[in-house]
Protein backbone atom coordinates (compact mmCIF):
# COMPACT_ATOMS: atom_id res chain seq x y z
CA UNK A 1 0.00 0.00 0.00
CA UNK A 2 3.18 2.36 0.91
CA UNK A 3 4.08 2.00 -2.94
CA UNK A 4 1.14 2.45 -4.64
CA UNK A 5 0.48 5.17 -2.49
CA UNK A 6 3.63 7.08 -3.27
CA UNK A 7 4.10 6.00 -6.82
CA UNK A 8 -0.26 6.48 -7.72
CA UNK A 9 0.42 3.06 -8.74
CA UNK A 10 -2.86 0.94 -9.18
CA UNK A 11 -2.93 -1.91 -6.17
CA UNK A 12 -3.77 -5.28 -7.29
CA UNK A 13 -4.47 -7.95 -4.49
CA UNK A 14 -4.15 -11.25 -5.29
CA UNK A 15 -4.73 -14.55 -4.08
CA UNK A 16 -4.04 -18.36 -5.37
CA UNK A 17 -5.85 -20.95 -3.66
CA UNK A 18 -6.60 -24.48 -4.23
CA UNK A 19 -9.71 -26.34 -3.11
CA UNK A 20 -10.18 -29.34 -1.07
CA UNK A 21 -11.80 -32.19 -2.97
CA UNK A 22 -15.10 -31.79 -0.75
CA UNK A 23 -15.43 -28.37 -1.57
CA UNK A 24 -15.11 -29.16 -5.26
CA UNK A 25 -17.47 -31.28 -4.96
CA UNK A 26 -20.16 -29.08 -2.87
CA UNK A 27 -19.73 -26.75 -5.71
CA UNK A 28 -20.18 -29.41 -8.61
CA UNK A 29 -23.44 -30.59 -6.66
CA UNK A 30 -24.57 -27.25 -5.48
CA UNK A 31 -23.52 -25.21 -8.56
CA UNK A 32 -23.14 -22.65 -6.20
CA UNK A 33 -19.12 -21.10 -5.10
CA UNK A 34 -18.22 -22.89 -1.85
CA UNK A 35 -18.22 -21.41 1.54
CA UNK A 36 -14.26 -21.87 1.32
CA UNK A 37 -14.29 -19.94 -1.97
CA UNK A 38 -16.49 -17.34 -0.45
CA UNK A 39 -14.40 -16.44 2.53
CA UNK A 40 -11.76 -15.82 0.54
CA UNK A 41 -13.08 -13.35 -1.71
CA UNK A 42 -14.52 -11.84 1.50
CA UNK A 43 -11.13 -11.43 3.17
CA UNK A 44 -9.90 -10.07 0.18
CA UNK A 45 -12.55 -7.35 -0.72
CA UNK A 46 -11.60 -6.53 3.04
CA UNK A 47 -8.01 -5.96 2.31
CA UNK A 48 -8.99 -4.27 -0.76
CA UNK A 49 -11.79 -1.99 0.93
CA UNK A 50 -8.79 -1.00 3.97
CA UNK A 51 -6.44 0.30 0.74
CA UNK A 52 -9.65 2.35 -0.91
CA UNK A 53 -10.16 4.56 1.96
CA UNK A 54 -6.94 4.95 2.09
CA UNK A 55 -7.09 6.90 -1.48
CA UNK A 56 -5.52 3.90 -2.92
CA UNK A 57 -6.92 2.31 -6.56
CA UNK A 58 -6.89 -1.31 -5.04
CA UNK A 59 -8.66 -4.20 -7.05
CA UNK A 60 -9.02 -7.81 -5.76
CA UNK A 61 -7.80 -11.22 -7.74
CA UNK A 62 -9.20 -14.68 -6.36
CA UNK A 63 -7.10 -16.99 -8.42
CA UNK A 64 -7.53 -21.25 -8.03
CA UNK A 65 -4.12 -23.31 -9.05
CA UNK A 66 -1.18 -24.08 -7.69
CA UNK A 67 0.22 -20.60 -6.10
CA UNK A 68 3.31 -19.98 -8.16
CA UNK A 69 2.03 -20.76 -12.02
CA UNK A 70 -0.96 -19.26 -10.62
CA UNK A 71 0.60 -15.90 -9.38
CA UNK A 72 3.29 -15.59 -12.08
CA UNK A 73 0.18 -15.62 -14.77
CA UNK A 74 -1.65 -12.97 -13.17
CA UNK A 75 1.78 -10.61 -12.59
CA UNK A 76 2.07 -11.30 -16.55
CA UNK A 77 -1.64 -10.45 -17.19
CA UNK A 78 -1.50 -7.09 -16.15
CA UNK A 79 1.88 -6.70 -16.79
CA UNK A 80 2.81 -5.84 -12.93
CA UNK A 81 5.85 -3.38 -12.01
CA UNK A 82 6.51 -4.74 -8.88
CA UNK A 83 5.19 -8.04 -6.85
CA UNK A 84 5.36 -8.01 -2.88
CA UNK A 85 5.54 -10.65 -1.19
CA UNK A 86 5.65 -11.77 2.71
CA UNK A 87 7.88 -14.50 3.33
CA UNK A 88 8.80 -17.14 6.02
CA UNK A 89 12.12 -17.35 7.98
CA UNK A 90 13.76 -20.48 7.38
CA UNK A 91 12.99 -24.06 8.87
CA UNK A 92 15.53 -25.82 10.04
CA UNK A 93 15.59 -30.02 8.74
CA UNK A 94 15.56 -32.44 6.51
CA UNK A 95 12.44 -30.45 4.93
CA UNK A 96 14.44 -27.14 3.26
CA UNK A 97 16.64 -28.92 1.32
CA UNK A 98 13.56 -30.66 -0.80
CA UNK A 99 10.76 -28.02 -0.36
CA UNK A 100 10.87 -24.41 -0.91
CA UNK A 101 8.57 -21.83 -0.18
CA UNK A 102 6.12 -20.19 -2.35
CA UNK A 103 7.76 -17.13 -2.05
CA UNK A 104 11.18 -19.15 -3.09
CA UNK A 105 9.62 -20.31 -6.27
CA UNK A 106 8.06 -16.98 -7.03
CA UNK A 107 11.33 -15.02 -6.99
CA UNK A 108 12.57 -17.83 -9.45
CA UNK A 109 9.85 -17.04 -11.75
CA UNK A 110 8.48 -13.34 -11.05
CA UNK A 111 8.46 -11.91 -14.51
CA UNK A 112 9.43 -8.37 -12.43
CA UNK A 113 11.36 -7.04 -9.38
CA UNK A 114 9.68 -8.56 -6.34
CA UNK A 115 10.17 -6.53 -2.69
CA UNK A 116 9.87 -9.05 0.22
CA UNK A 117 8.61 -7.99 3.44
CA UNK A 118 10.19 -11.10 6.06
CA UNK A 119 9.25 -11.77 9.89
CA UNK A 120 11.73 -9.54 11.25
CA UNK A 121 10.97 -6.60 9.54
CA UNK A 122 8.53 -4.07 12.00
CA UNK A 123 4.91 -3.77 11.08
CA UNK A 124 3.17 -0.32 10.85
CA UNK A 125 4.45 1.19 7.79
CA UNK A 126 3.30 4.94 7.12
CA UNK A 127 1.50 5.28 3.67
CA UNK A 128 4.19 8.48 3.76
CA UNK A 129 6.97 6.30 2.30
CA UNK A 130 10.36 7.05 3.17
CA UNK A 131 13.53 5.34 2.83
CA UNK A 132 16.43 6.68 4.77
CA UNK A 133 19.66 4.26 3.81
CA UNK A 134 19.87 2.00 1.15
CA UNK A 135 22.35 -0.55 1.18
CA UNK A 136 22.98 -2.35 -2.38
CA UNK A 137 25.13 -5.17 -2.75
CA UNK A 138 27.20 -6.48 -5.66
CA UNK A 139 29.90 -9.44 -6.10
CA UNK A 140 30.21 -8.26 -9.63
CA UNK A 141 28.16 -10.34 -11.60
CA UNK A 142 25.50 -9.82 -14.35
CA UNK A 143 22.42 -10.19 -12.13
CA UNK A 144 24.34 -7.47 -9.44
CA UNK A 145 24.62 -5.27 -12.38
CA UNK A 146 20.91 -5.71 -13.36
CA UNK A 147 20.25 -4.66 -9.81
CA UNK A 148 21.84 -1.39 -9.50
CA UNK A 149 19.81 0.92 -11.60
CA UNK A 150 17.57 0.21 -9.41
CA UNK A 151 19.15 1.05 -6.26
CA UNK A 152 20.33 4.80 -8.08
CA UNK A 153 16.91 5.43 -8.83
CA UNK A 154 15.30 4.25 -5.87
CA UNK A 155 18.27 6.77 -4.08
CA UNK A 156 17.29 9.68 -6.03
CA UNK A 157 13.67 8.97 -5.42
CA UNK A 158 13.82 9.30 -2.05
CA UNK A 159 16.92 11.26 -1.43
CA UNK A 160 18.50 8.41 0.19
CA UNK A 161 22.17 7.75 0.14
CA UNK A 162 23.41 4.41 -1.32
CA UNK A 163 25.68 2.40 0.62
CA UNK A 164 27.79 -0.12 -1.72
CA UNK A 165 28.93 -3.56 -0.49
CA UNK A 166 31.16 -5.64 -2.36
CA UNK A 167 31.84 -9.10 -2.43
CA UNK A 168 35.44 -9.81 -3.50
CA UNK A 169 36.69 -12.57 -5.04
CA UNK A 170 39.16 -14.41 -3.59
CA UNK A 171 42.26 -13.78 -5.80
CA UNK A 172 41.48 -9.47 -4.44
CA UNK A 173 40.95 -9.70 -0.64
CA UNK A 174 44.58 -8.87 -0.28
CA UNK A 175 45.55 -6.97 -3.32
CA UNK A 176 44.46 -3.17 -2.91
CA UNK A 177 45.49 -3.00 -6.78
CA UNK A 178 43.22 -5.61 -7.85
CA UNK A 179 40.50 -4.45 -6.12
CA UNK A 180 40.52 -0.67 -7.56
CA UNK A 181 40.58 -2.32 -10.98
CA UNK A 182 37.99 -4.21 -9.91
CA UNK A 183 35.93 -1.31 -8.78
CA UNK A 184 36.09 0.41 -12.00
CA UNK A 185 35.72 -1.75 -13.92
CA UNK A 186 32.51 -2.52 -12.28
CA UNK A 187 31.66 0.77 -12.47
CA UNK A 188 31.83 1.50 -15.98
CA UNK A 189 30.14 -1.51 -16.48
CA UNK A 190 27.34 0.50 -14.14
CA UNK A 191 27.66 3.56 -16.65
CA UNK A 192 27.21 1.43 -19.31
CA UNK A 193 23.64 0.13 -18.31
CA UNK A 194 22.42 2.82 -16.47
CA UNK A 195 24.21 6.68 -17.96
CA UNK A 196 24.74 9.14 -15.01
CA UNK A 197 24.52 6.28 -12.39
CA UNK A 198 27.57 8.56 -10.59
CA UNK A 199 30.46 7.47 -9.13
CA UNK A 200 29.95 5.87 -5.83
CA UNK A 201 30.25 2.38 -7.57
CA UNK A 202 34.12 3.27 -7.33
CA UNK A 203 34.53 3.53 -3.79
CA UNK A 204 31.99 1.01 -1.64
CA UNK A 205 31.58 1.57 1.56
CA UNK A 206 31.62 -1.71 2.74
CA UNK A 207 34.05 -4.94 1.33
CA UNK A 208 32.50 -8.26 2.61
CA UNK A 209 34.25 -11.74 2.77
CA UNK A 210 32.94 -15.02 1.68
CA UNK A 211 33.14 -16.19 4.90
CA UNK A 212 29.90 -15.44 6.87
CA UNK A 213 28.53 -13.49 3.71
CA UNK A 214 24.79 -13.65 5.18
CA UNK A 215 25.61 -12.50 8.52
CA UNK A 216 27.69 -9.45 7.40
CA UNK A 217 24.82 -8.18 5.33
CA UNK A 218 22.37 -8.28 7.95
CA UNK A 219 24.20 -7.06 10.47
CA UNK A 220 25.13 -3.90 7.85
CA UNK A 221 21.36 -3.53 7.47
CA UNK A 222 21.45 -3.28 11.27
CA UNK A 223 23.76 -1.01 11.84
CA UNK A 224 23.47 1.68 9.34
CA UNK A 225 19.40 1.11 10.09
CA UNK A 226 18.80 0.60 6.84
CA UNK A 227 15.29 0.74 4.91
CA UNK A 228 15.88 -1.08 2.33
CA UNK A 229 18.38 -3.79 0.42
CA UNK A 230 18.99 -4.29 -2.77
CA UNK A 231 20.03 -7.59 -4.29
CA UNK A 232 20.76 -9.36 -7.78
CA UNK A 233 19.15 -12.84 -7.59
CA UNK A 234 20.87 -15.78 -9.86
CA UNK A 235 18.44 -18.15 -11.42
CA UNK A 236 19.53 -21.21 -10.73
CA UNK A 237 18.79 -24.73 -11.44
CA UNK A 238 15.00 -26.37 -10.26
CA UNK A 239 17.33 -27.86 -7.54
CA UNK A 240 18.91 -24.93 -6.33
CA UNK A 241 15.47 -23.29 -6.27
CA UNK A 242 14.72 -25.43 -3.17
CA UNK A 243 17.92 -25.16 -1.16
CA UNK A 244 17.78 -22.88 1.07
CA UNK A 245 21.09 -22.81 2.21
CA UNK A 246 21.40 -19.88 -0.82
CA UNK A 247 22.85 -16.71 0.70
CA UNK A 248 19.84 -14.68 -0.79
CA UNK A 249 17.05 -16.79 1.18
CA UNK A 250 19.33 -16.27 4.23
CA UNK A 251 19.09 -12.93 3.92
CA UNK A 252 15.60 -13.13 2.97
CA UNK A 253 14.32 -14.88 5.77
CA UNK A 254 16.18 -12.78 8.47
CA UNK A 255 16.54 -9.13 7.40
CA UNK A 256 15.28 -6.52 9.40
CA UNK A 257 14.00 -4.32 6.41
CA UNK A 258 12.21 -4.99 2.95
CA UNK A 259 14.43 -6.47 0.29
CA UNK A 260 14.18 -5.66 -3.40
CA UNK A 261 15.53 -8.62 -5.77
CA UNK A 262 15.94 -8.32 -9.63
CA UNK A 263 17.07 -10.77 -11.70
CA UNK A 264 19.26 -10.47 -14.88
CA UNK A 265 16.35 -11.62 -17.19
CA UNK A 266 13.56 -9.45 -15.97
CA UNK A 267 11.65 -7.87 -18.74
CA UNK A 268 12.31 -4.53 -16.57
CA UNK A 269 16.42 -4.51 -17.14
CA UNK A 270 16.54 -1.81 -19.30
CA UNK A 271 13.45 -0.57 -19.02
CA UNK A 272 13.85 1.20 -15.74
CA UNK A 273 12.81 4.99 -15.52
CA UNK A 274 12.31 7.37 -12.16
CA UNK A 275 8.55 6.78 -11.86
CA UNK A 276 8.29 3.11 -13.05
Amino acid sequence: MAFASHYGARLLIVHAFELTRAAVEAELLGHAQSVSRKDRQSRLEAVAAKAQRAGITADTHLVEGQPTPAIVAVAKQYAVDLLVLGTHGIHRGLNHLLIGSNTEALLQSAPCPALTVGTHVLGGVNLNLEIKKILYTSDFTKEAAAAAPYAVLLGKEFGAPVDVCHLLPDSAIHNFGVQKQLASDYCEAIERIFPGAGGDWRMPAYRLERSGLAQQILERARTDEAGLIVLGLKTESHLGQHLHSNIVYEVLANAVCPILTIHANSRHETEVTARS
